[in-house]
């Protein structure tokens, strides 16, 4: 069911046994470095920040919406809602949380909010806009024991896309990736929360990919195949989708899927309003010219390679277009097993 046919209003009944602080949160300490690309590219989608796009996930609209933030603040409500985010002094830890807008929304409701992201310059907006977040890999939290147990739920809105790489899935480590996700967010949920809550939001891939297609330079595929939208993909945001089932899967012991609900049109009408929104900045808006010139400059071949992918060729957009689109979204709900 689609989120706009029903207007969610979710209320779990936990109760945190304690009102543990999240001021004092340490730095964690660097154990897997950052995937260079991933962090260049949201170096460079800071770009699209100067026409007012700070949220590049998906959304959910109803026919009266006219405004790419009126379905992405509805999509966002409801993640707050499944994970629990419902009452005042809720502990909640977003991964990849981007330009802080779900952190935000989330401490309209009272809640205390923690956002972790690879990206400087979106960090550095967070904290300037009344947001704690750390410039770190979700991935140093494995071993960040201060970070433990401190949290009633947490979620992951479109940063899962990025853990693994197509040399993870060549070297047999995909699914590994998946598993030390779940037991990282095991250990940074409060034990003492009852059905505590994990809600992910994903890119779920329908068609046959292989990732030396992923690896291997988009020009030499041909123009228009999936192999050279993968590429483009790739090469400029960096990582590979799972399939249907494989988190669930990926998810046990810890977790137990407890909703799906698929997002894709929502994504779709996003990227649209997006796709107008930056054609049109190129003709008006200077600043966005500027940092799209100065990326060219710094980064000149991940930069091309951006352009190519989100403007000339669209592969950002043909992820979702058609009656069958290669990929669909997919919204997860997973709460924390009885002996996780």
């Amino acid at each position: 069911m689609s989120l706009v046919e029903r207007e969610v209003d979710v209320h779990h009944g936990w109760e945190s046994s304690a009102a543990h602080s999240l001021k004092n949160l340490p730095q964690p300490r660097p154990r897997v470095a950052p995937i260079p690309l991933v962090k260049l590219c949201y170096t460079m989608v800071h770009a699209a920040e100067a026409v007012g796009i700070r949220d590049l996930a998906d959304g959910e609209y109803r026919p009266s919406d006219t405004t790419l933030e009126q379905g992405i603040e509805r999509q966002l409500n409801y993640l707050l809602d499944e994970v629990g985010c419902t009452r005042p002094g809720f502990r909640l830890l977003e991964i990849g949380c981007g330009y802080g807008h779900l952190l935000r929304l989330a401490q309209a409701r009272g809640a205390e909010v923690v956002g972790v992201n690879l990206s400087p310059e979106q960090v550095q907006y967070c904290n300037e806009h009344g947001s704690r977040v750390y410039c770190c890999n979700y991935r140093d939290l494995l071993d960040a024991h201060e970070w433990h147990g401190q949290f009633d739920g947490v979620i992951a809105n479109g940063s899962l896309e990025h853990w693994v790489q197509p040399e993870d899935v060549i070297a047999g480590r995909m699914n590994g990736l998946y598993q030390e996700s779940f037991e990282i967010v095991r250990r940074l949920l409060d034990p003492h929360v009852e059905e505590a809550r994990y809600v992910t939001t994903a890119i779920h891939v329908k068609r046959n990919v292989r990732p030396k297609d992923l690896l291997t330079p988009w020009r030499e595929h041909p123009r228009g195949s999936d192999q050279r939208h993968f590429s483009l993909l790739h090469n400029w945001m960096g990582g590979y989708y799972p399939i249907d089932g494989q988190l669930e899967q990926c998810a046990r012991p810890s977790f137990t899927l407890e909703a799906e609900a698929d997002g894709t049109l929502g994504y779709k009408i996003a990227n649209d309003y997006r796709m107008a929104r930056m054609l049109r900045g190129l003709y008006t808006n200077p600043q966005l010219v500027w940092r799209l010139a100065r990326s060219l400059v710094r980064h000149p071949r991940i930069a091309r390679t951006m352009l190519e992918c989100y403007y000339l060729e669209q592969s950002w957009d043909w992820q979702f277009r058609g009656d069958d689109p290669p990929m669909k979204l997919l919204r997860h709900t997973w709460r924390r097993a009885a002996n996780g």
